[in-house]
C-alpha cells in the first residue's frame, strides 16, 4: 500500500494521542516522556521516505523491551499494570520505525485503543472523554482512508460525508454500549488506584494536632447533591472513644457486615426511604486512603456497590470497595439521635494528670442539674472564652497540649475544642466521645450540589443525653476563607456532571433508564413513569425486560430487512450493472473475491482475452467516473453504458490461472 501523507500523519496522531494519554494520567514513570518523543523521528523518517530502519535491530530492541518489562514488573515500579503500559509506549516508537505493511499501520491503532483504554484504568478526569471522542474520530478517518488507498480510489471518491456519517455511528453506538455494558463494583483489569487523598481522624489511632495539617488544604474530596428535609451538614465519619493525653484511639473495634437486601443496605428496621423526614445524599467522593463512608446525621439506609457493608459500635460505616477508588452512594439519614444503648464506662474515661481540667469543668457547668445543662454550659464557655487558630505552639514541658489549650494559650482548632469538652463532660459523669468527619462545604449553584474540602475536616462531640447520642460543637467559627471564582465553580460543576453520568453511571441508573423507556409500554401506568433525575423505587419484574426485548428484536427485525432489501434493490444502477459483470467474469474462470477493486475485475477480465482497447475496459472506466466521480449519467450515457455491460470477452487464454488455483 502507497501511504499518503495524510495517512502518516493521521497514524502518528494516533501513536501520540494513546501515548500522551498515558503520561496525562500522573501515573507512568516521567522518564517515559522519552520514547514518546523518539516517535516524532520515527514517523518523519516515514514522510521523507527513508528507509525503515532493518528488521534485526527491530527486533532485538523488541526483546529488550520485554526485558524491560519483567524487570519493571518486579523491581522498578513492582507494577505489572504500569510496565504494561511502559511498554506500550516503547512498541509505539519502535513501529514508528518499522512501519512498512497495512497490518503495520492496524497493530499502531489497536495499541493505541489499548492505551487508552488502560489510561481509563489510571484516570477518570473529564479530559480522557475528550481525548477518546477525538481518537475515535481520527481512528474512523484514518481507517478509512487506508481502505481507499488499498483500493486505489483515494483520489476519486468523496469521503468526507460518508466518513462524517460514520464517526457519528460510531459515537452513537460507542455512547449506547457504555450505558448498555454491564455495571462492576471494579475496574476492568480489577486494578486499584494507587493514590489516595490522606485523610486525618479515620483510622484507629489519630495523634493530636493532626487537623492542623489539612485545614489548610483545599483539595475536594466530596461532592454530594442533597434533597428532603435540610439538617445541619455534619458528615459524619468515625468515632474515638480513649484518650491518653497525646492521641484518641478507636478501643471498641469489631464490625458487623450488613448485607445488600433489595439493592440496599438496611441499617435501622422499618425504613421506608420514600419517607418526606428523610435527608436523601448523592455522593461522589474522591479516592481517599480511608474506606469510611459519610453520611449526614443518622444513615438508616444506604445504596451503594458491593455486596456488603460494615459498621461498628460507634455507628461508623465501611466499605471494602472504597479506600483509594472513587466512589459513589446513596445515603438515606434522619434528623434523629442515635439510642445509646451501648454507652459504657469507656466513655467516662479521663487520662490521669488532668485535675485541672476536672476542677474547670466544675466550675463551668458544676451548677448544671440536668446532662444537657451541663453540655450546653461547656460548649457555650468554650465558643466564648477561646479563640480560633490553626497556627499552635508546642506546650511547654510538663504540661499536656489539653491543659495548654484551656489554661494558657487559650487557642486552637476543632481538635482542642472538642478534646477539651468530651474530657469536662466525662469529669461531670456524661459520656461523651469524639466525632471525625467533615462540616459544611460550599454550595456550587451551577450544580446545586455542596463541595467538601479537606479544609472541611471537622471534629466534634456526641454526648449521651436522654439515652441518646446527641451532636456537641464547642469550636468557634472559623474565619471565613476566600470564596471560590465563578469559573472554577463552572468548571467543577462539569466535572461532577462527569463522574454522576459518566464514571458513576452505576447499575442502578441502567435499571432506571430501562424502566423509563419501558414504562410507556405498560397499560394504565404512564401516569407513574419517573424522570430521571428523581429517586425511585425500582422493581425489577419481568414486564420491563419483556418489552426491552421486544423493542430489541423489532430493531433488529428492521435492521436485517433493510440490509435485504439493501442486498437485493438497494444498489444504484452502476452498481447493478457492475456487479453483473463482476460475476459474469468470476463464472468465466476469473479470481474475484469480495475485496477485489475494479481494476483486479479489469485485470483478471483482460488474463480471460479482453483487449485494452475493447468495451470492457471502457465500462470500467465510466463506472469508476460515475461511481466514484461523481458524475451524473446522461440518457446516452446509460444506454451505452447498458450496451458496455453485456460485452463477452475473448475464451481465456492458454496458460492462464482460473479461480481457486
Amino acid at each position: 500500500m502507497q501511504s499518503s501523507l495524510s495517512l502518516i500523519l493521521l497514524t502518528a496522531f494516533l501513536a501520540l494521542t494513546g501515548c500522551m494519554g498515558l503520561i496525562l494520567s500522573g501515573e507512568l514513570n516521567p522518564v517515559m516522556i522519552f520514547p514518546v518523543v523518539g516517535i516524532l523521528p520515527g514517523y518523519y523518517r516515514l514522510i521523507k521516505g527513508m528507509t525503515p530502519t532493518p528488521k534485526p535491530v527491530i527486533s532485538s530492541l523488541s526483546v529488550l523491551a520485554i526485558v524491560l518489562v519483567v524487570m519493571d514488573s518486579f523491581v522498578i515500579t513492582g507494577d505489572f499494570f504500569l510496565a504494561v503500559a511502559h511498554m506500550t509506549i516503547v512498541f509505539q516508537t519502535l513501529k514508528s520505525f518499522d512501519l512498512k505493511e497495512p497490518w503495520d499501520y492496524l497493530q499502531v491503532y489497536f495499541m493505541s485503543l489499548l492505551q487508552l483504554i488502560i489510561t481509563s484504568e489510571l484516570t477518570h478526569s473529564i479530559i480522557l472523554s475528550v481525548i477518546f471522542t477525538v481518537f475515535l474520530i481520527t481512528l474512523v478517518i484514518a481507517i478509512g482512508m487506508s481502505h481507499f488507498i488499498k483500493e486505489g480510489t483515494l483520489r476519486k471518491v468523496r469521503f468526507r460525508k460518508p466518513l462524517i456519517f460514520i464517526s457519528l455511528i460510531v459515537l452513537v453506538c460507542t455512547t449506547v454500549f457504555f450505558i448498555s455494558l454491564p455495571r462492576s463494583g471494579a475496574g476492568l483489569w480489577g486494578r486499584k488506584s494507587s493514590k489516595g487523598i490522606k485523610s486525618v481522624g479515620f483510622s484507629e489511632t489519630v495523634e493530636f494536632g493532626s487537623f492542623g495539617d489539612v485545614l489548610e488544604d483545599s483539595t475536594v474530596v466530596m461532592r454530594i447533591s442533597l434533597s428532603g428535609r435540610k439538617q445541619p451538614l455534619y458528615w459524619r465519619g468515625a468515632t474515638l472513644d480513649y484518650f491518653d493525653g497525646i492521641s484518641w484511639k478507636d478501643t471498641i473495634g469489631g464490625r458487623l457486615r450488613i448485607p445488600k437486601t433489595d439493592d440496599r443496605f438496611y441499617l435501622s428496621k422499618d425504613v421506608d426511604i420514600a419517607d418526606d423526614s428523610l435527608t436523601v445524599q448523592d455522593v461522589f467522593i474522591e479516592p481517599m486512603d480511608t474506606d469510611i463512608i459519610f453520611g449526614l446525621g443518622h444513615v438508616v439506609a444506604l445504596e451503594a456497590n458491593g455486596n456488603f457493608i460494615e459498621t461498628d459500635i460507634g455507628g461508623a460505616l465501611y466499605s471494602y470497595l472504597k479506600r483509594n477508588r472513587r466512589f459513589s452512594y446513596t445515603a438515606y439519614s434522619t434528623s434523629q439521635d442515635e439510642m445509646a444503648l451501648r454507652a459504657k464506662r469507656r466513655h467516662l474515661q479521663v487520662p490521669e494528670g488532668m485535675a485541672r481540667v476536672s476542677k474547670l469543668a466544675y466550675d463551668v457547668a458544676g451548677k448544671g442539674v440536668t446532662d444537657l445543662e451541663k453540655a450546653v454550659l461547656i460548649e457555650s464557655f468554650l465558643k466564648s472564652n477561646y479563640k480560633y487558630s490553626l497556627k499552635t505552639e508546642p506546650p511547654s514541658s510538663g504540661i499536656t497540649p489539653i491543659e495548654d489549650f484551656l489554661f494558657n494559650s487559650k487557642k486552637g482548632f476543632c481538635e482542642h475544642y472538642a478534646t477539651s469538652m468530651v474530657l469536662m463532660l466525662r469529669a461531670l459523669g456524661v459520656p461523651a466521645r469524639i466525632v471525625t468527619g467533615f462540616v459544611a462545604g460550599e454550595e456550587n449553584t451551577y450544580g446545586d450540589y455542596v463541595i467538601v474540602k479537606q479544609s472541611n475536616a471537622h471534629s466534634w462531640v456526641e454526648a449521651v443525653i436522654n439515652g441518646r447520642w446527641q451532636r456537641f460543637d464547642p469550636t468557634p467559627s472559623a474565619p471565613t476563607l476566600e470564596m471560590p471564582s465563578n469559573l472554577f465553580l463552572l468548571m467543577d460543576s462539569l466535572r461532577m456532571k462527569w463522574y454522576r453520568y459518566v464514571i458513576g453511571f452505576s447499575s442502578y441508573d441502567q435499571m432506571r433508564l430501562l424502566r423509563f423507556i419501558t414504562l410507556p409500554f405498560l397499560r394504565g401506568e404512564k401516569e407513574n413513569i419517573p424522570s430521571l433525575p428523581d429517586k425511585g423505587e425500582i422493581k425489577t419484574g419481568i414486564k420491563p425486560y419483556a418489552f426491552a426485548l421486544a423493542v430489541m428484536a423489532l430493531l433488529v427485525t428492521t435492521t436485517f430487512v433493510f440490509w435485504r432489501l439493501r442486498r437485493k434493490g438497494g444498489h444504484g444502477f452502476e452498481t447493478i450493472h457492475y456487479l453483473r459483470f463482476r460475476d459474469r467474469i468470476k463464472k468465466m474462470g476469473g479470481y474475484i473475491t469480495e475485496s477485489s477493486t475494479p481494476m483486479d475485475v479489469l485485470q483478471e477480465a483482460h488474463r480471460l482475452g479482453l483487449d485494452s482497447e475493447s468495451s470492457g475496459f471502457e465500462f470500467i472506466r465510466m463506472y469508476e467516473a460515475v461511481r466514484f466521480g461523481g458524475i451524473k449519467m446522461s440518457t446516452e450515457m446509460t444506454k451505452m453504458y447498458q450496451r458496455l455491460s453485456s460485452f463477452q470477452p475473448n475464451s481465456p487464454r492458454r496458460g492462464t490461472k482460473t479461480q481457486g488455483v
